[in-house]
């Protein structure tokens, strides 16, 4: 769950956001309203990964697909899948 702090918290703080940053982020507001957020840069890094990932439309297909074969029970056992690749 992201902390709301406002832009001078935000400023009073700025020292100590890394440290309280690090497995959250900061929605930081202006006049009561959400202008700005702060996260530590493994959460951007991951952020950004997440991003390319879900960017990639093959791949998103693929993965819903695996998802609605997994929920409609059509799967197979790993000894199964093992007997398959060694043919």
């Amino acid at each position: 769950m992201p902390k709301y702090l406002t832009i001078n918290e935000a400023q009073e703080k700025l020292p100590e956001l890394p440290d309280q940053l690090a497995d959250e982020l900061a929605i930081i507001t202006k006049d009561g309203k959400p202008v700005m957020i702060a996260m530590s840069l493994e959460q951007f890094e991951s952020f950004l990964e997440t991003l390319e990932i879900v960017s990639d439309r093959e791949f998103m297909a693929q993965l819903r697909e695996g998802i609605r074969q997994a929920e409609a029970g059509e799967t197979i056992s790993l000894e199964e899948l093992k007997a398959e690749l060694r043919c």
